[in-house]
């Protein structure tokens, strides 16, 4: 079941209203998030968004498959 965030804006008195929807992705359907083995033998959920994508160092931050941001990007299925 997909989230959403909905923002709405209008004038009371004019009874007129907009609204955007915007989806939110959980970490767990996000294509940036991976589950790696730490050195301890544990597996770690890490977002890999702002990762140097050639030495994978600097940018990974560990994360919660319940998280968001507003970077995510659904991973295609």
């Amino acid at each position: 079941m997909s989230e959403y965030i909905v923002e709405v804006t209008g004038q009371m008195p004019d009874a007129i209203y907009e609204r955007e929807l915007t989806e939110i992705v959980r970490c767990r359907d996000c294509k940036y998030m991976h589950t790696v083995r730490s050195w301890l033998g544990m597996d770690v959920d890490e977002c890999w968004l702002h990762a140097d994508p050639e030495s994978g160092a600097l940018g990974k931050e560990p994360t919660e498959p319940d998280g968001f941001c507003a970077w995510a990007e659904r991973r295609q299925p």
